[in-house]
């Protein structure tokens, strides 16, 4: 009898998958081990890098609040970091991969960027509004753009008003 069947592969689950996924994506971040540990230290976890070593070759169990805490340090969705395999490099899917990496990073840089374009706007309305305020209070018309622009000379320079001539006092 000959069980000589080629080998499927199969997705790895739980703490494999965690495993797996971690090493993947902290190599595709060009992350080191250490600098992996160092981002949990900051998250309040206790890790070592020969902790995160452990983790990935599967000799060392990890908490579910471990879990979260690594796909918050490699800035992934925890539900897919724990539920779904990424690809490898010997994958033919992982250039594919990447570039849905490359998406995801500029879809959140693209979020970000607008929040602060929002604010900064919506500090511009009041900042606006409370001139007007302002403006309505004192009895000001607004002048919103000014009819000539005035410049008024550095002080000391040779326009200064204020200087006076050589050899003369003031």
């Amino acid at each position: 009898m000959d069980d000589s069947k080629p080998q499927r592969w199969a997705p790895p689950e739980g703490e494999a998958l965690v495993a797996h996924n971690l090493k993947v994506l902290r190599t595709t971040a060009r992350l080191s081990q250490e600098d992996m540990a160092e981002r949990m230290r900051r998250l309040g976890f206790k890790l070592h890098q020969t902790q995160i070593a452990k983790i990935e070759n599967g000799t060392r169990g990890i908490s579910f609040d471990e879990a979260l805490g690594l796909a918050k340090a490699l800035s992934v969705p925890a539900a897919n970091f724990m539920l779904e395999a990424v690809a490898g490099p010997n994958d033919p899917h992982w250039e594919l991969q990447e570039a849905a990496f490359d998406i995801q990073k500029a879809e959140q840089e693209h979020q970000v960027a607008q929040d602060l374009a929002d604010a900064a706007k919506a500090r511009l309305d009041q900042a606006e509004a409370r001139y007007d305020e302002i403006a309505a209070r004192l009895g000001v018309e607004d002048e919103t753009e000014p009819t000539e622009l005035v410049f008024y000379p550095a002080p000391n320079s040779p326009e200064d008003p204020l200087r006076g001539e050589p050899g003369t006092d003031l």
